[in-house]
């Protein structure tokens, strides 16, 4: 006998999606190429070429590249032309000692010592962001080439911010506190149903539109706004321009921040912002701290004009001992990493896949920039992103 079981529609839909998905994924080659990397990164391609980009520029002779494994760099200089000489080392440390005649530096932490050389023309950076890079001279004057890895780290970046979602959403901050105080009978905030709520995403990049997919995926409203994507996908309802964020953040459940900091996004979410926003809002930030005016936050939270927040230390000036935020209530408050990744020995297939396209992308880039044409993921320093 068959025994029959009844599961509610929309139950039913997600299953029937889920498993055509998995179908799908296993019906599909795990193609790792160029083209498919810069079709899944959605990887803008500079307007004018790096020769156009470095004032009297001339063919490199040396790139500094630090690599995951050492059969990297010999994989690297094979894309190279004659003449250009590919350095790979392991450490930030390691590359910055290799500065004095390098043509460039590629895959490193701005935050090292990268100082005034005679050659240096293009910088790739590992981060998403890039306004530290700023303070590397030649930059700030569109003397030398900065790239970013924004658009590649958009699923990682994603995942953290749904993450902090559903953790407020279901009061699971308050939970740990419940548990870590060993009384498990203090009520935490009232739930929050995430399926017909809202979503405004503030910066639709590569980030925010895999944020905006994931989102509508578990059946939220989503809108944004941003300062130069007119053509959102159609998990999207709606992109307004930033001067729209006063009167569309209202309409909000959730705030998720995915926005780089420039000088129009520093501070932009202050009280007056965070008064416009619904009393039991979540706000999630975990972009760069310095967009949030941070004890504005904690009174807001303090307050009760937000319901809760999750945010980023992502600022090189670190927190005092006695600011607000430490006690502020209903605040998930990470450092600049937010949740660590997995090492290379225990990442998914998934992972694997994407960490060499991105490195087809690197190697990509390296070649354009040796023969001095157009390059993937150029920072404007004029605009901050």
């Amino acid at each position: 006998m068959i025994r029959r079981t009844t599961v509610p529609s929309r139950i039913a839909s997600l299953l029937i999606a889920g498993c055509a998905l998995s179908a799908a994924a296993a019906a599909e080659p795990d193609t790792i190429d160029l083209a498919t990397a810069v079709k899944d990164f959605q990887l803008p391609e500079s307007s004018r070429t790096a020769k156009q980009l470095i004032p009297g520029w001339v063919a490199p002779r040396k790139i500094v590249v630090v690599v995951d494994k050492p059969e990297r760099t010999a994989w690297l200089q094979a894309s190279m032309p004659s003449g250009v000489l590919v350095l790979g080392v392991r450490r930030d440390a390691d590359a910055a000692a290799q500065m004095a005649d390098a043509d460039a530096l590629v895959e490193v932490n701005c935050a090292i010592a990268v100082g005034e050389t005679p050659r240096l023309r293009w910088v790739h950076a590992n981060s998403g962001g890039s306004d530290t890079c700023l303070a590397v001279p030649g930059i700030a004057r569109a003397e030398v080439i900065l790239t970013n890895s924004q658009k590649v780290k958009n699923t990682v970046l994603a995942e953290m911010g749904m993450g902090y979602v559903l953790a407020l959403s279901r009061s699971i901050d308050v939970t740990l506190q419940n548990q870590q105080a060993r009384d498990l009978n203090r009520r935490g905030r009232p739930g929050k149903r995430l399926e017909g709520a809202t979503m405004l995403i503030v910066g639709l990049g590569g980030a925010g539109t895999e944020i905006a997919r994931m989102a509508s995926a578990m059946g939220m409203k989503v809108i944004a706004t941003d300062p130069v994507n007119r053509n959102p996908p159609p998990f999207v309802s709606r992109v307004g321009l930033p001067e729209e964020l006063p009167t569309l953040i209202g309409q909000a459940d959730v705030v998720m921040v995915a926005a780089p900091l420039t000088p129009a996004t520093r501070g932009l979410f202050d009280a007056a912002m965070f008064a416009r926003m619904k009393s039991d809002a979540i706000f999630v930030n975990w972009a760069r701290a310095d967009i949030v005016v941070a004890t504005d936050l904690a009174a807001a939270l303090k307050g009760g004009t937000i319901g809760s927040a999750a945010l980023n230390w992502a600022t090189y000036t670190p927190l005092p001992k006695d600011h607000p935020l430490w006690d502020a209530p209903n605040l998930i408050l990470a450092s600049w990493a937010g949740a660590p990744v997995a090492p290379a020995r225990e990442v998914s297939a998934k992972a694997a896949r994407d960490n060499e396209m991105r490195w087809l992308v690197v190697r990509e880039n390296m070649r354009r920039f040796a023969t001095g044409e157009r390059m993937y993921s150029v920072f404007d320093p004029a605009r901050g992103y």
